[in-house]
């Protein structure tokens, strides 16, 4: 076993040797899983006991129409769908894991109120993972084609996999606990762990490392948690890293459990780790955009709500294409 890193980028975490790797593919460092074949043969030939209000429920996220958040006058977090979020702090312009086409079966199910060409002056780009929900070719195409960002914010060993769509863009990778290069009046951006794995073919298991990014300015702390079951590694974030003030956490596609409980929170284990991170409000995301999964559209924007209960304040359900100005 070895343990990598990227040689040229400072460790928040002095102890960390780097992420286990066994010469083929990264490992978790506890509690290791494999997707089993045998489960998802299970979840498709299992009837879903939700079919018929999955089939009855016709909820989709509000879309947003105004774009005059595109000037670079204010700080603001707007929710793309999915996981794609367009982050601006301290001036600086970044967008998470681009992906606005259909899946492979899977129709998107909002969109957005504009062209995808008419985003402009973004910074960096953060990836968080090769799975195609999340990195998508014809996305980051179309975005480097109207933008020269700084350079893409990567995982270890995921620069390979879009090497090929974004000619002499610059990509930096990084392993958990790993701060990126930015500009000096910049915001530091660092990335950290999730619970998840990768995988865009059938025999490239976890050849690329996954994780999640912190986005911290001067005066705001943006927590992107992109795709993670629910894990420690909330806790020990929350722990390294006070002032957490805007925790973006994935709610959907969590049913069937025995599928969907390691590599993705539902509403209950997202806000469970939502307090765990310490921090001061949720924005939540993964739901909504694409159908992954055996619950009805609407339940994680319901069941969220639920678990805010007397503290309403504290989350901040965002349309699709809505702003928050921070």
């Amino acid at each position: 076993m070895e343990f990598l890193l990227n040689p040229e980028l400072p460790l928040i975490k002095p102890d960390w040797p780097g992420n286990p790797h066994d010469g083929k593919m990264f490992r978790y460092p506890d509690r290791p899983f494999y997707p089993s074949f045998r489960k998802l043969l299970k979840w498709q030939f299992s009837a879903n006991p939700l079919k018929a209000e999955k089939k009855a429920d016709n909820w989709r996220p509000p879309v947003f129409e105004s774009t005059e958040y595109l000037d670079k006058d204010h700080d603001f977090i707007s929710w793309l769908g999915h996981a794609s979020f367009l982050i601006q702090i301290d001036g600086v312009r970044m967008i998470t894991d681009p992906v606005f086409s259909d899946l492979p079966f899977v129709p998107r199910l909002v969109n957005l109120p504009f062209p995808l060409e008419q985003l402009r002056g973004i910074d960096y780009i953060l990836l968080s993972h090769d799975h195609r929900d999340h990195c998508d070719r014809d996305s980051l195409t179309t975005i480097l084609a109207h933008n020269q960002p700084q350079k893409i914010l990567a995982p270890l060993r995921l620069g390979k996999v879009i090497r090929p769509w974004i000619g002499d863009t610059p990509v930096e990778e990084a392993a958990w606990f790993q701060q990126f290069r930015t500009t000096e009046d910049g915001p530091e951006l660092i990335f950290l762990p999730s619970r998840h794995w990768s995988r865009r073919g059938l025999a490239d298991f976890n050849r690329v490392l996954w994780g999640s990014f912190l986005i911290r300015g001067r005066e705001n702390t943006v927590y992107f948690g992109s795709d993670s079951g629910y894990a420690g590694h909330f806790a020990d974030i929350g722990q390294l890293f006070s002032g957490i003030d805007y925790a973006l956490l994935g709610i959907g596609a969590y049913r069937p459990d025995y599928m969907m409980q390691e590599i993705h929170t539902n509403p209950a284990e997202a806000f469970r780790a939502f307090r765990e991170l310490n921090a001061d409000r949720m924005i939540p995301m993964h739901y909504g955009t694409y159908d992954l999964s055996d619950e009805p559209i609407s339940e994680p924007h319901r069941l969220i709500r639920e678990e805010f209960q007397g503290q309403d304040e504290r989350l901040r359900v965002l349309g699709v294409n809505e702003v928050l100005y921070i």
